[in-house]
Formats: C-alpha cells, structure tokens, sequence
C-alpha cells in the first residue's frame, strides 16, 4: 500500500496520513488512544529533518510527555545536531538546544497541538496505529524553522 501524507497548509495544520487502497480509495490510518490519555506519558526519539534559517538541518531530537488523563501535556524537546545549528531562544548560535511545551491531544481525531513557551513555535501533529507520533515543527518569524520528526516510544514516565 502506498502511504500518503497531506500537509494542508500552514493554518490548516497537519492533515494527517492516509494508505491508499488497490484503488487509490483514502482510508484513514486509525489511532485508538486508551481511556485515559495519561498513558502516553514517557519519552520519544527521533531523528530530525527540515530547514532553518541557516539551511538545511537534520540531527536528533528526544520528546519527553507528561500528558493527564483529559489529554493536557506539558513537555520538553531536546535537539542535538552534529552538522548542522540552529538558534537558541536569545539567538546565539548553537548545535543543541531544548524548549519547554505545552499543548493537547484530541482522543477524537488523535491530533497533537503543541506551543514553545519561549518562542513562537507551534507543533502539529498526530498520533498514530503504531504508537509513534509524528510531528511538524512550524517557527515563522526572524530565525524561521520547518522540521519534521516521527518519534517511537523509547521510555515511559512513572
């Protein structure tokens, strides 16, 4: 099956992934959160893909969760590139970095939406089958970034 990802637009967030059947028909890929949305608590890698102001980045990226049983998360994401920089909050240059999140999950369409507290960066994204979740990071302004990263569960909160 070929899978499809559709970016909508930048206001209209992340479209989500679909798998095209035999006959090109979109079924979309189901997610199916537990009850209690607490549960997706833990910590997510990734690898990073995207561009900056400075180019063409890509390094790797930690998610840490900690998500209540409505779905209300407060995180944190750390960044390391070994070619590549980026900007901290004050705009000196850097290879690492790490921002405070906060954000929601919406157990009905398995989208995440998450903000920066320090900067302007938004996150789309959406939770998938598999458990992973994918998400686009979208920083307009002066130092403007793109990244996209699908993280996998490496651990779990206590």
């Amino acid at each position: 099956m070929i899978r499809l990802c559709i970016l909508a637009g930048l206001t209209a967030g992340l479209a989500g992934c679909q798998s095209a059947g035999p006959h090109g028909q979109g079924m979309p890929e189901a997610c199916q959160p537990s009850g209690d949305l607490a549960t997706l608590s833990g910590t997510y890698a990734a690898r990073d893909i995207g561009i900056n102001s400075r180019g063409k980045h890509s390094g790797s990226s930690t998610l840490s969760l900690a998500v209540d049983r409505d779905g209300v998360i407060t995180a944190e994401r750390r960044w390391t590139s070994a070619v590549h920089s980026g900007h901290t909050r004050d705009g000196a240059e850097t290879r690492s970095d790490s921002e405070r999140l906060i954000g929601i999950v919406d157990r009905h369409d398995c989208t995440i939406s998450l903000v920066e507290t320090a900067e302007n960066g938004h996150y789309q994204g959406r939770l998938l089958a598999d458990g992973s979740i994918n998400l686009m990071l979208l920083q307009p302004g002066g130092r403007p970034v793109v990244i996209l990263n699908r993280y996998q569960r490496s651990g779990r909160s206590n």
